[in-house]
């Protein structure tokens, strides 16, 4: 795989992890969040990791 296709992999997990705390910090500072949205991150975030591994070669 190129190198190009392995750091947009990455950057796209990075800013998926980094969007998953901003949701976690908004629910710590707000309890009536919806938990639903934290799934759906939660989803953003395994596939995300998937699709890295896979590029880097780990099943």
């Amino acid at each position: 795989m190129t190198t190009a296709l392995k750091e947009a992999k990455l950057e796209a997990h990075l800013d998926a992890v980094e969007k998953h705390k901003a949701l976690l910090e908004k629910l710590h500072l707000n309890g009536n969040q919806h938990l639903d949205e934290v799934n759906s991150s939660l989803q953003e975030l395994t596939l995300t990791l998937e699709e890295y591994l896979k590029i880097i070669g780990i099943p």
